[in-house]
């Protein structure tokens, strides 16, 4: 591992906190109103990133779950044997999950998705076993672990927020006269109760943070790549500023289709921008070399 850079600059990190407190601090104020002005439930966009915005989380499995099968313990067979029933079952789960969540929010046969699901999971495989080849074992275990880490630690906080948080989303708010929005920091609702006897989903109230968000804030793992192969590490900022772009459009697309507000995209964001870089420094930083 030597030779790395840190996974990303102080100045990067320090400039994605900034941005994302001064777009909490805007939305306290703009929340509803910036919602109601964009709201379109029928968007096409918004509908497409509905379907695959979150997609970068299951195909982290993916990729992890190969890297773990590549760079299994070949001197050690007990411990070889269990990295590679856990990278298959990693890749399996996110296959599936990669087959299974479009069809969730885009009125198209889910055969049809089923396949794209695959061909998705198919190339990651590819890449992932192309990138593998020639690189060290060590590295290929340390970026598994690190993608898997990180997938996690977003899921589990951002959705143990949404249960303490229960936050009407913008569309229930549109289509039921009796509820009313609810500003981001206020825990707890009255309403979720009755509304739910009623026959709404639960779903309805886990606005706050955006889940979508901080899956697709997943796809600044493309910055491990270059810890595999060293070459790419010239493409480390193009691939982190991918990462970037892919989380903007996604948080646009649930504010769009009345998912979210300004304030839960932003949390979701930093929720699992600090995961993924706390966990990613920890793991792949130059210092660590040597565990």
């Amino acid at each position: 591992m030597n030779g790395y850079t840190p996974f990303l600059p102080r100045r990067v990190v320090y400039g994605a906190i900034g941005v994302v407190l001064a777009l909490v601090a805007l939305g306290t104020f703009v929340d509803y109103p910036l919602s109601f002005a964009l709201y379109d439930a029928s968007s096409p966009f918004a509908t497409f990133f509905a379907a695959y915005g979150a997609i970068p989380a299951p195909l982290g499995c993916v990729a992890a779950g190969t890297l773990f099968v590549c760079g299994r313990n070949r001197d050690n067979k007990i411990w070889g044997i269990v990295q590679s029933i856990g990278g298959i079952l990693l890749l399996l789960s996110g296959t599936v999950l990669v087959c299974l969540i479009p069809a969730l929010y885009m009125a198209v046969s889910p055969a049809l998705l089923a396949g794209i699901g695959l061909i998705l999971s198919a190339s990651t495989i590819l890449v992932i076993r192309r990138l593998a080849k020639g690189a060290d074992r060590s590295a290929m275990i340390r970026v598994a672990l690190a993608i898997s880490l990180a997938l996690l630690c977003q899921l589990l906080v951002v959705n143990g927020i949404k249960l303490a948080w229960e936050r009407p989303r913008m569309r229930l708010v549109t289509s039921h006269p009796e509820v009313f929005f609810v500003p981001w920091w206020q825990l707890g609702n009255a309403l979720k109760a009755p509304l739910m006897a009623a026959g709404v989903a639960a779903d309805e109230f886990k606005s706050f943070p955006s889940g979508h968000t901080a899956n697709a804030t997943t796809m600044l793992l493309l910055g491990v790549l270059p810890y595999l192969q060293p070459k790419l590490q010239k493409y480390k900022t193009a691939l982190v500023a991918f990462g970037f772009a892919w989380a903007a459009i996604v948080a646009l697309s649930r504010i769009m289709i009345g998912a979210h507000y300004l304030t839960d995209t932003a949390v979701g964001f930093l929720v699992s921008f600090l995961s993924i870089y706390l966990i990613c420094s920890f793991l792949l930083c130059p210092r660590n070399k040597k565990l």
